[in-house]
């Protein structure tokens, strides 16, 4: 691993931009996405999207612009991207991206320590 990530950076400029077709056109088709204890409208301890096409579509229907993160730490190698974000609310997020063979990402996993809170409208 090396310290630093360009494209951990990328993408969450990506993120902080709302820049969904960027997003969308990092993953696979068969993308897995994990996360525990996600800040949502609705009151989830654990959401799981496997497809490309259901992570768009949940970009799709987000009801606002995505929630900023700033870079706390990255690092990568040729098959994996670690990031730890701070939210605006200074809650950390740890987040594992796979990526397969391609480049793609093939699979992310995010944790959030705590308990799962419902993101204010």
């Amino acid at each position: 691993m090396q310290a630093g990530s360009v494209r951990g950076e990328k993408l969450v400029e990506a993120w902080n931009r709302s820049d969904a077709t960027y997003i969308i056109d990092q993953l696979s088709d068969d993308i897995i996405l994990e996360a525990r204890f996600p800040k949502m409208p609705v009151l989830a301890e654990k959401l799981q999207l496997t497809g490309k096409k259901k992570f768009a579509l949940g970009l799709k229907i987000y009801p606002r612009d995505f929630p900023p993160f700033n870079i706390v730490s990255a690092t990568e190698d040729p098959h994996t991207i670690c990031l730890v974000l701070e939210d605006s609310d200074k809650d950390l997020l740890a987040i594992t991206i796979e990526l397969n063979d391609d480049g793609r990402f093939a699979r992310i996993i995010s944790y959030r320590s705590g308990k799962p809170k419902r993101k204010s409208r």
